[in-house]
């Protein structure tokens, strides 16, 4: 009688123990390894679009095809044999699922994508997160999207044939509650279902005369207050010539800076100028204002007033006599300020104050080891955004986070098929004394940056990281499956591993505004 591989049983011994004949054994072996390939493979090719990434999973590709070259047969063999074949086929699927689980990384898909921007050549301004909606602003149009979902819950157009020429970097509370216009550096100042953002509009080649106040939860026009502005070039939009602070619009004026309430629009401080000086900046946080102002030749004049009634608290002359290339008030509480000098040996540093206006730190944004990208997007930093640059240093609590840059960072090799190598980091710096508490690698250029509680979330070309502000080690990092940022944009953090991505120019390779998740 003949006997199949299957029932192929040799008796050994009298201990009654048994061992497979070689069939069965190609039978089992075939069936667990071309089982654990393939699987192994098919989670490599479906991976991605379940939320798995990183560097693993095209080594695990590479591998899943040259194993199923020489187990392919076996396979085969194992599967028209299935009394051994079916369990052993069985057992090497879970094996390759849990290769595949073990080794692969998280990974962020495209969750939904807004439709690209017409007409080709407008570009983004500036941007808010309100809660559960993201508000992106053109020069003609602000959307609100909801974050979950992608749906546009409401959209408003400047009147008539003006144009947006500012907003507030900040957003607050109409009423009794608490401000929500910290000014802190990149990413979003979120607020409840009643914030409040504020968008100056003009006409071509007209002064921004008017500020609108805009209930960002459903797009409803608040007060419009007129203001004394300067002229405006064509269409071009001033950043942080409005603000919130506290409970205050504060609004930046020809000879200095008038204070209005949230609520109404009513008036209810002004500040002026000292002789010789013209308004520049205008910075606001939950209960103060920064005010900056520059004097000719003679050094800048920065103050910080109370944002409730405009009293003075102190007076700062900035070191950049000269004149200034840059400035940014990258924080309000505690006050630091990027400040840039005409001259090549003048001030180019980021500056850190203590309550009373006394200097407490100078980081120098270029260093003996790092170039710092106090703006996202570097020396063109104001050319992107216009209303509302991006940050790309942040403060948390007392540390000043920034992606450094040395040279060499990005490697772009000549030849017919040119490639491009990078690597990024993250340096963390005391706005008490200036030294540098840590450093954070990264894999590439920063491109998108947002405080999440004690941690700020990083986004790369391709990658979003995790780093603890406190030590600076990396907890999370998850791959960008979808689309990738090729320059800034803002990043926000919707909680559960979700994220909302605004770019500027969303005509062409990147959607204007893309969540991930």
């Amino acid at each position: 009688m003949a006997v199949g591989p299957e029932d192929s049983v040799v008796r050994a011994g009298r201990g009654g123990r048994s061992a497979w004949g070689k069939d069965t054994w190609i039978v089992i072996a075939g069936g667990v390894l071309g089982a654990m390939f393939a699987s192994m493979g098919l989670a490599v090719l479906f991976g991605p679009t379940n939320g798995f990434g990183g560097d693993s999973l095209g080594y695990m590709g590479i591998i899943s095809i040259l194993g199923l070259m020489p187990c392919g047969a076996g396979f085969v063999w194992a599967l028209i044999h299935p009394r051994f074949g079916l369990p052993s086929a069985a057992v090497g699927a879970l094996l390759g699922l849990g290769i595949f689980v073990t080794f692969a990384g998280d990974g962020l898909d495209d969750s939904w994508t807004a439709p690209l921007d017409r007409p080709s050549t407008t570009r983004a301004v500036g941007s808010w997160t309100a809660g559960d909606l993201v508000v992106r602003v053109r020069p003609d149009l602000v959307v609100a999207y909801r974050s979950a979902t992608g749906a546009v819950v409401w959209r408003w157009s400047p009147p008539g044939e003006d144009s947006v020429c500012a907003m507030s970097r900040g957003i607050g509370q109409g009423g009794a509650g608490q401000s929500a216009a910290g000014q802190g550096g990149a990413g979003q100042s979120a607020a409840g279902p009643g914030g409040i953002g504020l968008i100056g509009h003009s006409p071509h080649d007209k002064p921004c005369a008017a500020v609108t106040a805009l209930d960002l939860s459903d797009g409803r026009e608040g007060w419009t207050t007129a203001v004394d502005a300067p002229a405006r070039d064509g269409d071009a939009a001033a950043p942080d010539v409005v603000a919130v602070a506290g409970q205050q619009a504060v609004l930046q004026e020809k000879g200095g800076w008038r204070a209005v309430r949230l609520t109404d629009g009513g008036t209810a401080w002004r500040t002026t100028v000292d002789p010789g000086c013209a308004p520049l900046q205008v910075a606001g946080g939950a209960a103060d204002v920064v005010t900056v102002a520059q004097c000719g030749e003679a050094a800048p004049v920065l103050r910080s007033l109370a944002a409730a009634d405009g009293q003075e608290r102190s007076r700062i002359a900035l070191p950049a006599a000269g004149g200034l290339k840059n400035l940014a008030v990258v924080s309000v509480e505690p006050l630091a300020v990027w400040v840039d000098a005409q001259g090549e040996r003048g001030t180019h540093a980021v500056l850190s104050y203590d309550r009373a206006g006394r200097q407490r730190a100078s980081i120098p944004v270029s260093g003996e080891e790092y170039d710092l990208d106090v703006m996202l997007g570097g020396l063109h930093a104001f050319d992107e955004f216009d209303a509302r640059p991006l940050f790309g240093g942040v403060v948390v609590g007392d540390l000043f986070i920034v992606p450094g840059e040395k040279p060499g960072d990005v490697r772009i090799s000549d030849g017919r098929h040119p490639s491009r190598s990078a690597t990024g980091r993250l340096v963390a710096y005391s706005l008490a004394d200036g030294g540098q508490r840590w450093t954070a690698g990264l894999d590439d250029q920063v491109t998108g940056l947002v405080v999440d509680g004690t941690s700020v979330w990083a986004m790369t070309r391709a990658r979003i990281t995790r780093v603890d502000t406190a030590t600076g080690r990396r907890s999370a990092e998850m791959d960008v499956n979808g689309t990738a940022s090729l320059y800034p944009v803002d990043l926000s953090a919707s909680g559960s591993g979700r994220f909302t991505v605004v770019a500027e120019d969303g005509t062409r390779d990147e959607p204007p505004v893309r969540g991930m998740g």
